[in-house]
Parts: C-alpha cells; structure tokens; sequence
C-alpha cells in the first residue's frame, strides 16, 4: 500500500477501518486520540487500546493482540510518533 500522500494519522485511522472491515474491531478510537503530539505509539500499546476500546481484557486475548499488532508492525514498524 502507498501512503506517500497521506500523513501519519491518516494511515493509522486507515488501519483502524482495516481493523473494522476484517476483524470486527469498530469502536471509535481515533489516530488523533493515539498519536498526540510528543507521543511514542507502539504496537503493543496500540492492541491493547483497541481491545479495551471494544470491553475486552488485552491479557485474555492473545490472539487477537498479536493479530493487530502483525497489522501494525506491517504498516509501520514497532513504533510511531507524530514525526514519522
């Protein structure tokens, strides 16, 4: 996927529909919400704010937090910050 054009919160709110579309996940976090100025977003970091966005427990879901965290990793790495 080319994101060339698109800035940083603008790709992570793309890997939010992502998550909607094919894993159910559609609660309404925003990238904006996530990745505020002088903030550090990991990939473990970011599972587990969608799972409790969605009333799950990240500790008694591994499966799925390694299933959005390969999504992440994918998309960007470890890691973002509003700089990337």
């Amino acid at each position: 996927m080319e994101n060339r054009n698109l800035d940083i919160l603008d790709v992570l709110d793309l890997l939010l529909g992502v998550l909607c579309r094919e894993l159910g996940f559609c609660n309404r976090v925003t990238a904006a919400e996530l990745l505020r100025p002088g903030t550090v977003l990991h990939d473990a970091d970011f599972a587990h704010v969608v799972l409790r966005a969605e009333n799950m427990n990240p500790e008694y879901e591994p499966k799925w937090v390694r299933q959005i965290r390969e999504r992440f990793v994918t998309r960007f790495g470890r890691s973002i910050s509003p700089s990337n």
